[in-house]
């Protein structure tokens, strides 16, 4: 189990629901913003995610599904994520700030690749690092 199914896990606690799409947007959301160093207003979650998630998970038949597929998948589990992080008041915890609602499902694919790599929430690493925005 990587570290950011673990992180995961540890919002959804025991749910039946297979995580792996979103913990691969995820992986490479950290990818992309913290190795290769592309700013996280640069990247396109549409061109730049999806498809790839698209390219790692399979149908139970062997085959990939297609990239809008992969993006569905993603957007119900980010909101199923933000949902557990709201009911069970893990939201200051993993993102550092008590924010309402979220504007987008790829809000939380940000969120929590700061959080799975540094080991700190978003906005307490913007604040310690601005630069890590840029």
């Amino acid at each position: 189990m990587t570290k950011t199914e673990t992180v995961l896990r540890s919002i959804f606690g025991s749910c039946r629901s297979d995580i792996r799409p979103l913990a691969y947007a995820v992986d490479i959301a950290i990818e992309l913003m913290f190795v290769q160093g592309i700013p996280m207003d640069d990247i396109l979650v549409t061109n730049d995610i999806y498809p790839d998630v698209a390219k790692r998970i399979r149908k139970k038949s062997g085959a990939h599904p297609s990239a809008k597929s992969a993006s569905r998948r993603i957007e119900r589990l980010a909101n199923k994520c933000w949902d557990a992080m709201v009911s069970r008041d893990l939201v200051v915890k993993y993102i550092g700030a008590p924010l309402e609602d979220i504007r987008a499902p790829r809000d939380v694919i940000f969120y929590l690749a700061f959080y799975s790599y540094l080991s700190t929430p978003f906005f307490t690493a913007i604040e310690c690092q601005p630069a890590l925005l840029f």
